[in-house]
């Protein structure tokens, strides 16, 4: 079990390397944790199976049995109940799908967030669960970006380049060696390819 941060600029691919995670991962449950799209939205995407922690919607309705609807995001303690009730309900072996802390960024300065984060990693820890955290590199500060990066053991980074198809992935920071740390993705329909080494890793880190 481990926890990544992926940071990527808007539209490198993160929610498709997510996507590609869930599939391959075989995990039991996954959370899927979303500060800037709704529910309702992200079920169309992901089916049925997972849980979603909709963070944007400031609704009470729930449209799915498999909802949790945080009704005042700005409030952090709500949403860390929200997160850590749910991982009390289904027990442990999960994937937790964080996507992303930009949004919640929107509302809650730096320091807040890092006191935020620290509850919910214990929570994950606590749980036998692993975790993904996205981030939109370039939303905020050097000063931000560094912060964060500091909180996560394994960090990757996608980056865009002239062929929107083609972008290249890092592994800025990880727990072990790994050969070939960065290497070229290409985007296909409906899938996202990325070299085995670092999608080897990333599994690895993952796995629970």
């Amino acid at each position: 079990m481990g926890e990544i941060l992926l940071s990527g600029q808007p539209g490198a691919g993160k929610t498709l390397l997510l996507l590609k995670i869930m599939r391959e991962g075989k995990f039991k449950n996954v959370v899927w944790v979303t500060t800037t799209r709704s529910a309702r939205a992200l079920r169309k995407i992901l089916g049925e199976d997972v849980w979603i922690v909709d963070t944007h919607t400031w609704s009470h309705t729930k449209i799915h049995p498999r909802d949790v609807v945080i009704v005042n995001p700005i409030n952090l303690n709500e949403v860390n109940l929200g997160v850590s009730r749910l991982l009390d309900s289904i027990g442990k072996n999960c994937l937790v799908i964080f996507d992303s802390l930009t949004g919640l960024l929107l509302y809650h300065d730096l320091h807040k967030l890092i006191y935020f984060l620290r509850g919910v990693l214990v929570k994950i820890e606590e749980k036998n669960a692993s975790a993904i955290f996205t981030y939109v590199k370039g939303a905020h500060s050097t000063e931000v970006e560094f912060s964060l990066y500091t909180m996560f053991p394994v960090v990757m980074e996608i980056l865009n380049t002239d062929d929107y198809r083609k972008k290249i992935i890092k592994i800025i920071k990880a727990t072990e060696y790994v050969e070939d740390v960065s290497g070229e993705i290409e985007i296909v329909k409906d899938d996202i390819i990325v070299p085995e080494n670092i999608m080897n890793y990333i599994m690895k880190v993952l796995s629970i």
